[in-house]
């Protein structure tokens, strides 16, 4: 299943203090949390109220019931960050098995509802279902647009947004 965590982060004083907290956050949650099996961040390149997006592979829904997770993620989880956190949404989906590793050179392009992506796009785009937490978006796409495959024509498409990745992804 795949976790999406989106939000916007309105200080840039301390952004790369926060960039530093959240890996180590990621870190703790592979490490501690049953069924949390990956995560990758990014940065939206087109605009959005949410810019930051960590994507996370998780086994099933039951993770967010358990003591590990309950301890050491969500909301409570991010202490003094919690405050700097705007237009922060928590979303599962269902319609795919594991996240997809974006190269560095690569971007995500994650469209909401049954919004048009053209070819070759199109073909590659996995459709998800939401199915627990927030449920701001009712279902989404995503698709992995490999190095110099990214073109113009997809930046002012409506309910479409891109993202460049600005961390490896990381396991357990």
């Amino acid at each position: 299943m795949l976790y999406m965590v989106e939000m916007d982060f309105r200080n840039p004083a301390r952004e790369a203090d926060w960039h530093i907290w959240y890996l180590q956050h990621i870190a703790n949650l592979i490490r501690t949390v049953p069924g949390f099996r990956a995560s990758q961040r990014f940065r939206a390149i087109t605009p959005t109220s949410s810019p930051w997006l960590a994507m996370h592979d998780v086994v099933s829904a039951a993770v967010f019931q358990t003591a590990e997770y309950r301890a050491s993620g969500g909301p409570a989880a991010t202490g003094e960050w919690q405050a700097e956190h705007t237009n922060w949404y928590r979303n599962l989906f269902a319609g795919i098995d594991s996240t997809p590793d974006v190269a560095s050179d690569a971007h995500l392009l994650v469209s909401e509802g049954d919004a048009q992506v053209p070819e070759p796009v199109a073909g590659s785009v996995t459709r998800l279902a939401s199915v627990d937490l927030d449920r701001s978006s009712q279902c989404r796409g995503i698709a992995v647009i490999p190095a110099g495959r990214l073109t113009a024509g997809l930046f002012d498409l409506a309910g479409v947004r891109i993202f460049k990745p600005i961390s490896p992804r990381i396991t357990g």
